[in-house]
């Protein structure tokens, strides 16, 4: 009778499957005479963090209503091709983030924008 060696535990070769870095975001092209908006609801004391650059000079603003015929801008930038800061809001409202180009060429905007306590 032949004898049959096992080892324990049977390893099998198996592959290592390479875990892709995530993508990075790709940017918001916006075209001539547009604009592009992108807002958070923030409670009193909440932070906006944002960043960007854009391959034209667009112009920028952090914009939030205080009544339907009232805006207020705590930053407004015209012919910038990139900012960032972090603005705390002082009252619960809607804020938003606004570029307009008003070049005759495309403007790719690479941004992150993320709320923070």
């Amino acid at each position: 009778m032949k004898r049959l060696l096992a080892t324990w535990p049977l390893l099998i070769a198996c592959p290592v499957l390479a875990q892709k870095a995530p993508e990075p975001p790709k940017p918001v092209v916006v075209k001539p005479s547009a604009k592009h908006e992108k807002c958070f609801n923030l409670e009193a004391g909440q932070k906006l963090e944002y960043q960007f650059d854009s391959t034209v000079k667009v112009n920028f603003s952090l914009s939030y209503k205080q009544a339907p015929d009232q805006t207020y801008f705590p930053v407004k930038l015209d012919r910038t091709l990139g900012e960032g800061g972090l603005y705390e809001a002082r009252a619960r409202n809607r804020y938003c983030l606004a570029w307009e180009n008003r070049t005759d060429k495309d403007a790719e905007i690479n941004l992150s924008a993320k709320v923070r306590k």
